[in-house]
């Protein structure tokens, strides 16, 4: 039995970082991802938008956190997908959407043009190498993340430590690419307020911790 084709599981990827598609669906779309590099990069592109929907819920709408428009685009059309053909999932889904769309609507509002500063976070271990830079925004901090080394397949997340102790997941992701991949998150954490970035596994298997010097 030959698996799904590009064009089935082009429509089928939004649903896949959602967690919104059945068991079988999901093992055939992973396991075709995994052998075609297109699909691998577009699903890469969608990573950030768990994390954007289930911070969407909670943002404050008046300091809204910038995501790049394509990934709206695509998250849009996938909740119009599942509200055809997954009825009973669709209300979660289109109420994320929905406030995802007032968030990022109010990053429309022209800001100043000198660049915030930034630091920046890596470390090691096993393998698996990270490197993330940390640019404070009006609703917390922006961590741009470069990784190397996860296995093809490992869901991930990438976890901001406070100084209090408490975390916040900042961006989760499946790691259907081979080699270095690049993934954005944020946190409501401010920049002075993180002591520690970790790459974790859903079921809390540290990957990487990388400490950050404030």
């Amino acid at each position: 039995m030959t698996g799904p084709s590009c064009a089935e599981v082009h429509e089928s990827l939004g649903a896949l970082v959602l967690g919104a598609l059945e068991p079988a669906e999901r093992e055939a779309a992973e396991a075709h991802v995994r052998a075609c590099p297109p699909c691998a990069a577009e699903l890469a592109e969608l990573a950030p938008l768990p994390a954007l929907l289930n911070r969407a819920a909670s943002a404050d709408l008046e300091k809204p956190a910038a995501a790049p428009p394509q990934v709206l685009d695509r998250a849009l059309a996938e909740v119009r997908r599942i509200q055809v053909t997954r009825r009973r999932r669709t209300l979660v889904a289109l109420a994320a959407a929905a406030a995802v769309v007032v968030v990022l609507a109010a990053t429309l509002v022209v800001r100043a043009n000198r660049a915030p500063a930034q630091m920046v976070a890596s470390g090691s271990s096993n393998g698996v190498s990270a490197k993330v830079v940390m640019t404070p925004g009006p609703s917390g901090t922006t961590l741009a993340l470069t990784l190397s080394g996860v296995t093809p397949g490992e869901h991930c997340e990438l976890v901001a430590v406070s100084e209090a102790g408490t975390s916040d997941v900042a961006s989760s992701w499946v790691a259907t690419y081979d080699g270095e991949a690049s993934v954005t998150g944020t946190t409501a954490y401010e920049l002075a307020e993180i002591t520690r970035l970790d790459i974790t596994t859903p079921e809390g298997e540290l990957l990487v911790s990388m400490p950050v010097q404030t």
